[in-house]
């Protein structure tokens, strides 16, 4: 038995029996599929990561996870399945795989992005090793190391637990940002839509680099100029959320668990009157002001002190109601996210990939992926309403600057269902 930790405890009762919360990583190979070198794969794998070899469960009003010893599953679908069910053993995570496509389904509440990417980076190291000969295990954990303590820690549980009532404004507090459902309206849609587009990298490197942005704040930018033109007079905030890896701010590159906090960017009068590379100028500032060590640290301070001072309540829904009020804050407080876990940094790996999407949970009405290998960044766009109306905008903005892009699909979410356990 193994409590939930002050990372993790948010999105695990935040999101049971409300949202589907599992991340599905979609890479597309240069071949197809060697269905039995996967399972190879896959069961290596799965013995580097005992710690992530788990059940979800839930007893004397909380949740757990427990060791599960069963195999982690394998499955010849681009469907969605089920984890944390009979389908899938009862394991968080799961591997599927269609023609020439590898999908990594991984519980959101166990691991983050830069988590995942960990385990999807073993995963290819085995599957590629066997297909197409040795390649570099630099930077890749694999069978032949040491599990290290600090993979499975979570730094959060390491934070001071300080008194909230002292602190002289808490999030609640926080003017609600401008809504692409309330204040725009747009039509609820049944499920969210993803949209794939691709950039090519060197195309959008080029832009970047003369405009002093990185990619991700550069797509932080062109999306609130894409909202603005279509609604340039609001009552509320036009707000961004950029996610970002707060590791090294916490000295705890190898931990698994969830580990991010949020830059927030404000669209403003002031900066809507600035050209374009000003504007990129300004939000890079204050993403590397907002990164500042002893920022991240005060900011996710607060945060697991929170999340520990909910978790003392009496009963599991108690907790729930609470956790999920908390979660609600990424609707209410920010008009679109962007998420960059950043460039996957295996290359001889990367060459066999064609494409890498990141399809996640319902998080935010108006939300970005981005991801880079092999020359190309890849764009999940996803969104909670029926409108193509600001994905449209968006485009017009990399059009606007000669980017060039490829639309590669649209779909309903297929990220794995979680059921609420009872």
């Amino acid at each position: 038995m193994r409590k939930i930790t002050a990372g993790d405890v948010l999105h695990v009762y935040g999101s049971l029996g409300r949202i589907a919360y599992s991340v599905r990583l979609c890479i597309r190979m240069d071949e197809l599929i060697d269905a039995d070198i996967l399972a190879r794969a896959l069961k290596k794998t799965s013995k580097r990561y005992p710690y992530l070899c788990v059940a979800l469960k839930a007893e004397n009003e909380e949740y757990f996870f427990d060791e599960n010893n069963e195999p982690v599953c394998l499955f010849n679908t681009d469907e969605r399945i089920t984890l944390n069910s009979a389908e899938t053993n009862y394991h968080v995570w799961a591997v599927c795989y269609k023609d020439d496509f590898i999908y990594l389904d991984f519980y959101h509440g166990i691991c983050d992005g830069t988590g995942i990417y960990f385990v999807l980076a073993t995963l290819l190291y085995y599957y590629e090793s066997e297909k197409y000969g040795p390649i570099s295990s630099e930077g890749i954990r694999t069978l032949d190391d040491p599990i290290d303590e600090k993979e499975f820690l979570d730094p959060m549980d390491l934070l001071p637990e300080i008194d909230l009532s002292t602190l002289p404004q808490g999030i609640s507090q926080r003017k609600p940002s401008f809504s692409l459902l309330d204040d725009a309206g747009m039509t609820p849609s049944s499920a969210a839509i993803v949209r794939d587009v691709m950039i090519p990298e060197k195309e959008l490197l080029k832009f970047t680099s003369a405009n002093d942005a990185s990619p991700g704040t550069f797509i932080t930018v062109i999306t609130a100029r894409a909202i603005d033109k279509i609604n340039p007079v609001r009552e509320k905030p036009l707000m961004g959320a950029y996610i970002i890896n707060g590791r090294p701010m916490l000295h705890a590159p190898l931990s698994h668990h969830n580990c991010v906090t949020t830059t927030s960017m404000e669209y403003t009068d002031k900066l809507k009157n600035m050209p374009l590379d000003k504007q990129c100028t300004a939000y890079r500032g204050r993403t590397f002001l907002q990164s500042d060590e002893e920022s991240v640290q005060r900011l996710l301070t607060f945060s697991s002190s929170r999340c520990k001072m909910v978790a003392k309540s009496p009963t599991l829904e108690a907790k729930k109601a609470a956790y999920a009020q908390m979660m609600e804050g990424g609707k209410k407080y920010f008009s679109y996210m962007v998420s960059y876990v950043g460039q996957w940094k295996q290359k001889e790996i990367g060459a066999h990939i064609k494409e890498f999407w990141t399809h996640v949970p319902d998080a935010n009405g108006f939300l970005i992926e981005v991801a880079a290998v092999n020359g190309n960044i890849f764009l999940s766009m996803q969104q909670n309403f029926v409108e193509d109306t600001y994905y449209k905008a968006f485009l017009a903005e990399l059009e606007a600057n000669n980017i060039p892009y490829t639309e590669v699909a649209t779909m309903e979410n297929d990220i794995a269902y979680f059921p609420e356990i009872k």
